[in-house]
């Protein structure tokens, strides 16, 4: 028996909400999954702006942690919009 290869995890759809685009991704974590993302949109210039989030929730499986991933990032872009652009 040969090495088993590490199983990669489902393609996730992204989310249009509110002019921004949501991509779930989340980590993969002592057999659970944290909560983890990409915000991005397209500015006025057309180009490309992203933000990475991770958060310390963790989920049994991959479609829960994404399901809440997306919750997150709405609530981010709720309560920061564009801003989350600036921030390091």
């Amino acid at each position: 028996m040969g090495k088993r290869e590490p199983k990669p995890e489902p393609q996730v759809e992204q989310v249009q909400y509110d002019g921004f685009n949501i991509r779930p991704a989340p980590q993969k974590q002592r057999g659970t999954f944290v909560t983890a993302g990409y915000i991005y949109m397209t500015d006025e210039a057309g180009e490309t702006r992203e933000h990475f989030f991770i958060r310390a929730d963790t989920h049994a499986d991959f479609d829960s942690a994404c399901q809440h991933a997306i919750f997150k990032a709405k609530q981010i872009i709720n309560e920061s919009g564009e801003r989350i652009f600036d921030k390091s």
